[in-house]
């Protein structure tokens, strides 16, 4: 039995009333389409000639990139498609940068977080900094269960398992998804910072290499990488802007499809930025081997959720967890990944749970041990929703923890991440010692315009 297509997935959400009819996000279902369609059907095998010489037969499918303003639904829409291909999920190395050999798998969980796996700051964290979940992107209808499989998308792609996450979970395939068929080569749908994290990972192993970026990209087509999903294309890194040209080339030359998302469109990428003239190559790659489409709606579901209700709690009490638990439904969260833990640089931090571009913290998780701007920064480029609950009152013995989470609300603020939190008090009350008090004036400043619709209407800057 085929897979269902994403137009089809599509349908049977509105069907079920876990969507709502939206006129932009149908408008884009073709393209899905004409990719699920070419997806399904087995890639040409290289001839004998050409494998012992270790040449390829590229595919000749255009991808997709789909861009416009936040909230319009584009990562539920590239969700729905990763979700509903019938491939097999790319694991990872069983070290960072060190490729497996082709047809291997990943086992524990240090074998998947090169990818973002399992504990790793993932595509849900993934996707993954990104728009909204995929519930909160499309708005399913009060009442519609969170985890159908056309509302809110369930972790793709090498995102993890439940296994993966909360000791005892059940593993398997979630309930809706396609039988992945092994012809068809294989998925990996992830966050472009963390992608773009590998690829730096994956040339320091190589290093020394004549050409460790092409031996990179190579690994990945060894794997039978097919089609590479990524959310948030978006780049200000100048590392990351030398290298995407040529690594741009080499995808398409082995054939990997390319499905992402963007706020901007293709020739806004990297405007002003150092050296762009090297950029223009990337571009031009972009727009000659992917379908630009721009996704235009009036319509922006995660303002809309955001706004419904307040993003700050006070004081704490026994309805606080309560209360953060219902913001965390409302903004499309769901239960697949609780009680877990993201990795930032080797260190572990725990989280209550973690989503599609959304993570939730305990304060003492996130601003207690030995946690530092870097931490901070990757978490601000992943996440565009960030929960925490607890937040004290700090008075001068927790000068540690109050200087951890005004660099938190700094990177927060920086990156237009949307905050939602419970805490002991108003902002201009949070901290009471002396030593740090002229700099936690800005931060109560910060936490309470983080609070206005001007602030949350503003796109995240991963």
């Amino acid at each position: 039995m085929s897979a269902p297509t994403p137009s089809q997935r599509y349908e049977a959400g509105i069907a079920d009333g876990t969507l709502q009819e939206d006129p932009a996000q149908r408008a884009v279902l073709p393209e899905l389409d004409r990719l699920h369609a070419a997806l399904c059907t087995p890639p040409p095998k290289a001839g004998a000639i050409r494998r012992l010489f270790g040449g390829t037969t590229p595919e000749s499918i255009p991808g997709l990139y789909l861009w416009g303003g936040v909230g319009r639904g584009k990562t539920f829409l590239i969700d729905l498609f990763a979700d509903g291909l019938p491939l097999e999920e790319l694991r990872t190395a069983a070290a960072p940068g060190v490729p497996l050999p082709p047809g291997g798998r990943g086992g524990d969980r240090s074998q998947r977080e090169r990818w973002g796996e399992g504990e790793g700051v993932s595509d849900t964290a993934s996707s993954a900094a990104t728009e909204s979940s995929a519930a909160t992107e499309n708005m399913p209808q009060a009442g519609a269960p969170s985890s159908a499989p056309s509302g809110h998308l369930l972790p793709h792609a090498g995102e993890g398992t439940s296994s993966d996450d909360a000791p005892g979970a059940s593993s398997g395939r979630p309930s809706g998804l396609p039988t992945p068929d092994p012809a068809l080569g294989r998925k990996r749908r992830t966050h472009f910072h963390r992608f773009m994290r590998v690829v730096h990972e994956g040339l320091r192993a190589h290093s020394g290499e004549r050409d460790p970026l092409a031996a990179v990209v190579r690994d990945w087509h060894a794997r039978d990488l097919r089609v590479l999903v990524l959310d948030e294309f978006f780049v200000t890194d100048i590392g990351d802007a030398m290298l995407l040209a040529r690594l741009l080339d080499r995808m398409f030359a082995e054939g990997i499809v390319l499905v992402t998302t963007s706020n901007i469109e293709p020739s806004g990428l990297y405007r002003d930025g150092l050296q762009r003239a090297r950029f223009l190559p990337a571009i031009d790659l972009l727009e000659r081997h992917c379908h630009v489409r721009e996704m235009v709606s009036d319509t922006d579901y995660r303002l809309r959720a955001l706004t419904r209700s307040p993003v700050y709690r006070t004081p704490l009490d026994a309805e606080s967890d309560a209360w953060l638990e219902t913001r965390w439904r409302a903004l499309g969260g769901g239960t697949r990944h609780r009680d877990c833990g993201i990795v930032v640089d080797g260190r572990r931090i725990p989280v209550r749970a973690r989503d599609t571009g959304m993570v939730w913290f305990d304060f003492d998780a996130i601003c207690e041990g030995p946690r530092g701007a870097a931490d901070y920064i990757d978490v601000a480029r992943e996440f565009q929703s960030v929960l925490v609950g607890g937040v004290p009152v700090l008075d001068a013995t927790r000068d540690d923890a109050a200087r951890r989470f005004v660099t938190l609300v700094d990177e927060l603020y920086d990156r237009h991440v949307n905050l939602v939190c419970t805490a002991a008090a108003e902002p201009p009350s949070l901290y009471s010692g002396e030593r740090l008090a002229a700099t936690f004036e800005r931060t109560a400043s910060r936490l309470i315009e983080m609070r206005n619709e001007e602030y949350l209407g503003r796109p995240h800057r991963p």
